[in-house]
């Protein structure tokens, strides 16, 4: 049986699939023009001020970093206490800086070099100074926890107000554990704790630190 359209009726009907086709036709870009999802939060849940990928996915060639701390020193003798501070010994002040380069992203070879000062006497400007120069290695256990470990070289040096005493020069062992605070794919501030040590044979001594502070890095 054949199916026989009046005039009357076909103009409607070609209408309508007309309408049809343009309807088609005009869904994908009536798709790509709505608003895409929402970018997915910054990295870490937000409080990172970027979107894209994490921040060890960027961490390649050069990096340079500066830190500033406060902790104590403590030696086998009495070298490192303040005598007329009474039991209010000073904090010792911490700065350290490092230059080295990315292995991977999770892995850096650097140059690093940590200082440290604390008064030794309450009645003057008298203070001991500790500097190290070392070799270190960083790896980054998650894409913000991290440690590091360092060897090299120690310098003891005791600071009057009228000239500097070089104590003696030995073997500089340190370690250290940071977090990032702040992570981005060039740049991170993160909170550290290091510890540290100064082994001196030529005045049968040992000198150590423990300091808490915070880093600042680039990439």
């Amino acid at each position: 049986m054949r199916l026989i359209v009046s005039r009357s009726v076909r103009a409607p009907v070609m209408a309508v699939a007309a309408l049809a086709a343009l309807a088609v036709l005009a869904a994908p870009s009536s798709a790509g023009a709505q608003p895409g999802a929402p970018p997915p939060p910054g990295y870490g849940g937000g409080g990172y001020g970027y979107y894209g990928p994490p921040p060890d996915a960027a961490r390649r060639g050069l990096t340079l970093g500066v830190g500033l701390g406060l902790g104590l020193m403590d030696s086998d003798s009495n070298l490192t206490d303040c005598f007329g501070c009474g039991d209010d010994q000073p904090l010792a002040l911490a700065l350290d800086a490092h230059l080295g380069v990315m292995l991977s992203p999770h892995l850096a070879l650097l140059g690093e070099v940590f200082w440290q000062g604390q008064g030794v006497d309450g009645d003057t400007f008298d203070w001991i100074g500790q500097t190290m120069l070392m070799g270190a290695i960083q790896f980054w256990l998650t894409p913000q926890l991290w440690i590091k470990g360092g060897l090299g070289v120690a310098s003891l040096t005791l600071h009057y107000e009228d000239f500097d005493d070089e104590l003696d020069t030995g073997v500089a062992v340190m370690g250290a554990a940071g977090f990032e605070l702040l992570s981005s794919p060039w740049f991170s501030i993160d909170i550290q704790g290091r510890l540290a040590s100064g082994s001196y044979d030529g005045i049968d001594d040992h000198v150590n630190v423990g300091t808490v502070g915070l880093g600042f890095n680039w990439y």
